[in-house]
């Protein structure tokens, strides 16, 4: 009988990708926008939809009985193995129905965050849930209670732009803080910049944040970095008085918006083009920081580009690569160990060295230390605030020191 299901499934493939490809709006950009809809199976009374904002859904088959397919495309290829879906479920009838996932490019899909309102999640019970198997060809499924409230259904919990704008909204009520537009998306969102800190001060560091849309746990960990740089605190206080901190937290808010696995709508990888700044994200990031650097007295200390991967790493220069200030990196890390001394971390030292990263560029640009700092995927949101605030605490105590010593 599994055997047979699976000869139906893959029966579907060829079908469901040209429905996929027929559900893709033509619009004047470089990467077709997947078609915002609904999937209304009357007779069976189950609604799927990916009709709000960073949903991924690109197709959706009735198989047979109570199992439905769903196709979920990367806005182009090659990509990442990263796979980003986000769609909502919902039925005139209390009922548990069996969703299998189908990628049309390889990956490995991420077991379901759920949510009934949007704003609590839980991950699906192991029991519900089906890993994919290529050599059995069985794809990844996952057995859902519907009803008549939407089920919400991610490959990781979101954190979507409306909650990176109440956040920024909410930073800048302090009076040490502003915020600025730098530019606009290719689709016309604006790239927000806060500015935390002394107006006078002539000391800098810059983040950047969420150039990768389904890196959610780096979203996380930027935003309790910058938190903690912002509290009443003597330690914080101190760093404001003599630092500027410049944040750019989503630097491809048209990718969040549509669910992309990683490209702008221009279909290139951000952290891929600087250098050759072909994209009009990146060229509004690099004259922002550029156009600072460049005023008088202007120093920058520290570059930070938070991302999401499978496990908690630092990609960094390699310890003989001169940077100001000297050997910041590694004393950092070691401050950062000694912090959390339970804590498992990684550094990948000369990662992607001679790629167009913001890491490799800020370096060059700017002299300072570049860093990738990288959460996992899987990394619960609790503790990637409370090692992004301790890194930020670490991080201040060196630059104190650093200024006070010149």
């Amino acid at each position: 009988m599994n055997k047979l299901r699976s000869l139906i499934f893959l029966a579907f493939i060829a079908l469901v990708t040209l429905g996929d490809n027929a559900a893709r709006s033509e619009m004047p950009f470089k990467v077709p926008l997947q078609t915002r809809k609904e999937w209304n199976f009357e007779k069976e009374g189950v609604q799927f939809s990916n009709n709000f904002s960073g949903a991924r859904l690109n197709n959706c088959t009735h198989l047979q009985d109570n199992i439905y397919v769903v196709t979920i495309s990367p806005e182009n290829s090659p990509i990442n193995r990263s796979p980003w879906y986000a769609f909502k479920i919902s039925s005139s009838k209390k009922q548990t129905i069996e969703v299998r996932f189908l990628l049309t490019h390889p990956g490995t899909t991420s077991k379901p965050i759920i949510s009934f309102d949007g704003k609590e999640f839980k991950a699906l019970e192991r029991n519900k849930w089906t890993a994919a198997n290529s050599e059995k060809k069985i794809p990844a499924s996952a057995l859902l209670e519907v009803g008549s409230i939407p089920l919400w259904v991610f490959a990781h919990q979101p954190i979507s732009l409306d909650d990176l704008d109440l956040w920024s909204n909410t930073l800048a009520k302090s009076p040490s803080t502003k915020i600025t537009t730098i530019g606009k998306s290719m689709e016309g969102r604006p790239l927000k910049q806060l500015t935390l800190g002394n107006p006078d001060a002539t000391n800098f560091i810059f983040i950047l944040g969420r150039q990768h849309p389904p890196e959610v746990t780096g979203s996380v960990g930027l935003m309790s970095f910058v938190d903690t740089i912002a509290l009443d605190s003597p330690l914080s206080k101190t760093f404001r008085h003599s630092f500027q901190t410049i944040v750019i937290p989503v630097v491809n808010p048209d990718g969040v918006e549509h669910g992309h696995w990683r490209s702008t709508l221009g279909g290139i990888d951000p952290n891929r083009d600087y250098g050759p700044f072909t994209q009009v994200e990146t060229r509004a990031v690099r004259d922002a920081l550029t156009t600072i650097a460049k005023q008088p007295k202007a120093r920058v200390y520290l570059f930070l580009d938070f991302h999401s991967t499978s496990e908690d790493i630092f990609y960094t220069q390699r310890d003989e690569d001169q940077t100001f200030p000297l050997l910041f990196t590694k004393r950092w890390l070691k401050g950062i160990q000694e912090h959390f001394p339970n804590y498992a971390f990684k550094r990948d030292a000369g990662h992607n060295e001679n790629l167009p990263t913001s890491k490799t560029w800020s370096y060059k640009t700017f002299g300072c230390a570049g860093i990738t700092y990288e959460f996992g995927y899987n990394t619960s949101f609790e503790k990637v605030r409370a090692i992004a605030s301790g890194a930020a605490e670490e991080m201040m105590k060196i630059l104190v020191v650093e200024t006070a010593s010149r």
